[in-house]
């Protein structure tokens, strides 16, 4: 304990003296070693490549900055990133939309372990109750992507990597309380044994919140199994489970005392991986997902809610990708692979309405990766998707890259199209659907620049993006059912910067210019803001002590104000910063507490309209690691 009341005191004269002290020396260089050795992406282009050779627009968040974070949901970790906005309609546990610029909700492809996650259903992605447990590090890839992913892809890509075990087994256990009753406990473990690898991480998840009927409760759980089989083959086993319970009283205007949303998912993926030959590199993933939403709605209601309400959803989807990258030589690499989806949903509800449907789509893609010279990566991908249900559709992309020689300047350029396929949401909703849609689909580009100065310990760079929408889903006042009639239009820069002044600090920032528009009414799409951007700063004041401080901004936006249910009005929702800080103490080698303050300011502000965000909170826990 004296030795972290010194590190306290010392802490000013630790900062100066950073580069000399033999701790923060040792401390740094792990930190160095990191630096020089380039982050991997296997997102970007389904091919193993370092994030510096990429075409891609593209962020890695890794396992260790997820952690410093103290986050609970990927949600809260991707906040801030360039090209991302969050909205919440309420306070954990209600749901959360991401735009990955400008692109609507379901139109970014969710992946875990490179497994389509979006739902069956509706094509949407809820990252409300997604926790960050047994996550390695997440992938962020901008831009239409569906030549290598397929439908969703509009706006880009997020790949959350799930832990592989290895080593000498090693575990660790949390618990944290905190403000508006929050409790959260947390398990994990993770080794080797022979040729088995193994990782697993669970927890509880629990709060009040600070409106009526707004408590959550969440249990998940997350397991990789590996086996070496030989030399080249290898298997692998993943396993993920989330089960939630969560009050939803809508907008403050409703206040509803005794809605509830039930939802219970899995999903449950083989891979299969295999370098019988030098040249030849192949993957199997065989996958189930399921996702069952409940939705109760008892009397009392407001008068233009049904006065009594249920339903039931449950979503399937059976997938088997096969991919296989052909490396010629070091110059040049060939992706040739091909999908079969099966997707299936049930739904019922006490109107009545029901409907019980299954689209199958078959899909071929390829992809040629050439690097004549170190500093120079050309791509050029295509895909054809064939459903039973929208027809045959095809994407393309093509990318560069240039590493300018002496300043190392990075200049890169991608053009691609992109799709989303109508949901059977979409195409068979009772009373609300319409079964001859077409896909929405995407054009976009950037080009952007990034520059790395003094060994990496200095990184910054900027992208221009553009994309175009058409043929998007919306529901017609003249048919009275969805047509393929809206159309769109994002344009914007993305700007990040990270500097390491010393070995034992990092300050980074992201700031994204974004101007999104829907082409027909000539206003600005909803809960997208002009200006927004983060500013993060991780400080190792001593071999046992850290610190973090994180400040998010977003700027005014608009927002329907659906308190007027039959013409919702437009309204503007004011811009709002959100600090938070956090400390973290190694009382010994395997036991830590920690503490953060959230909301730091006490900001009022909301997400969506009609749903406040929590206020400050305190929260504190401790782990053991074993």
């Amino acid at each position: 304990m004296k030795k972290i009341v010194l590190c306290l005191l010392m802490a000013p004269a630790l900062l100066r003296a950073a580069d000399t002290n033999q701790v923060a020396a040792n401390a740094g260089s792990a930190t160095n070693q990191i630096a020089a050795l380039p982050e991997i992406t296997i997102t970007a282009t389904r091919i193993s490549t370092s994030t510096q050779y990429t075409p891609s627009s593209v962020t890695i968040i890794t396992g260790g900055e997820i952690a410093r974070s103290q986050q609970e949901f990927v949600a809260d970790v991707l906040r801030g990133e360039p090209g991302i906005d969050v909205a919440t309609t309420g306070q954990p546990g209600s749901q959360a939309q991401l735009f990955l610029r400008g692109a609507s909700p379901d139109g970014t492809l969710v992946l875990i372990d490179g497994i389509p996650v979006n739902n069956a259903f509706n094509n949407s992605f809820d990252f409300s109750t997604l926790p960050v447990n047994n996550i390695s590090r997440i992938e962020i890839l901008r831009g239409p992507q569906s030549a290598l992913y397929g439908s969703e892809a509009l706006g880009g890509v997020i790949n959350i990597v799930t832990k592989n075990g290895g080593g000498p087994p090693t575990g660790s256990a949390q618990v944290e309380y905190g403000s508006f009753d929050s409790l959260l406990t947390r398990g994990s473990l993770a080794g080797s044994e022979g040729k088995f690898s193994f990782s697993a991480d669970g927890g509880f998840h629990s709060t009040d919140n600070d409106r009526i009927n707004s408590a959550y409760q969440g249990i998940n759980f997350s397991g990789h199994l590996g086996y070496q089989i030989n030399d080249w083959l290898t298997a692998g086993l993943l396993t993920t489970y989330l089960k939630s319970s969560d009050g939803t009283p809508n907008d403050i205007y409703t206040d509803d005392p005794n809605d509830q949303l039930k939802n219970e998912n899995y999903l449950l993926g083989l891979t299969l991986a295999a370098d019988p030959v030098d040249w030849l590199d192949s993957k199997l993933t065989v996958s189930h997902s399921h996702e069952r939403g409940v939705f109760d709605e008892p009397a009392p209601n407001p008068p233009y809610f049904f006065p009594d309400y249920s339903s039931r959803t449950i979503a399937d989807r059976n997938r088997v990708d096969l991919q296989n990258i052909f490396t010629l030589n070091d110059q040049n690499k060939i992706l040739i692979g091909g999908t079969f989806q099966d997707d299936s949903a049930d739904y019922s509800d006490t109107t009545p309405s029901a409907l019980n449907r299954t689209i199958d789509t078959y899909s071929a893609y390829a992809q040629y990766d050439f690097t004549p010279i170190r500093r120079v990566t050309l791509t050029a991908g295509g895909r054809v998707d064939a459903s039973d249900a929208f027809g045959t559709h095809g994407t393309y992309q093509f990318g560069g890259r240039f590493t300018a020689p002496e300043t190392e300047t990075i200049f890169r350029a991608n053009v691609g199209t992109g799709f989303r396929a109508p949901s059977i949401s979409d195409l068979y909703y009772p009373g609300f659907s319409n079964p001859n849609l077409k896909p929405e689909e995407s054009f976009g580009w950037d080009a952007g620049i990034e520059q790395p100065l003094f060994d990496g310990k200095l990184r910054f760079g900027t992208t221009f993006f553009h994309n175009d929408y058409d043929d998007l889903i919306e529901y017609s006042g003249v048919t009275f059912e969805p047509e393929n009639i809206g159309r769109a239009r994002t344009f914007g820069l993305e700007n990040f910067m990270s500097w390491q002044p010393l070995t034992n600090l990092t300050l980074r920032a992201a700031y994204t210019w974004l101007d999104a528009k829907d082409l027909d009414t000539g206003e600005d799409l909803i809960r997208r803001p002009q200006s927004s951007g983060s500013v993060d700063l991780d400080w190792k004041i001593c071999p046992r002590l850290d610190a973090t401080a994180s400040a998010v901004f977003t700027g005014n936006r608009v927002d329907n104000n659906y308190d007027n249910f039959s013409a919702p009005p437009v309204v503007t929702l004011t811009s709002y910063q959100k600090v938070d800080l956090g400390l973290r103490c190694d009382l010994t080698k395997n036991f830590s507490i920690y503490g953060r303050v959230e909301n730091l300011l006490d900001e009022h502000y909301q997400e969506a309209y009609g749903f406040p965000a929590l206020g400050r909170g305190f929260y504190g826990g401790v782990t053991a690691r074993f």
